[in-house]
């Protein structure tokens, strides 16, 4: 099944995948802010935890960031195949 423009659900999986974009050009609080919408639409179907994200020293370097990014894409990739 393809993700649904005007899905919630296939919204949120779809902002997990921005997420992780925007995680991975070091931008943390574009990459947070789609955290948040995605946690807010998809609510329990998302297991990663991101809350100590926020504080000021877990990103730091650019192996920080990527880490993180490859969290949320693998998140992504979970619920992209649950969806099938």
């Amino acid at each position: 099944m393809a993700l649904n423009k005007n899905d919630q659900t296939s919204d949120g999986i779809a902002d997990l995948y921005r997420a992780s974009y925007y995680l991975a050009k070091q931008s943390k609080d574009v990459g947070l802010m789609f955290l948040k919408r995605s946690k807010a639409k998809l609510g329990p179907k998302m297991i990663l935890d991101f809350g100590f994200i926020n504080k000021e020293n877990v990103l730091r370097k650019s192996t920080d960031f990527n880490f993180w990014a490859e969290k949320v894409l693998d998140e992504y990739k979970r619920l992209k195949m649950s969806l099938s």
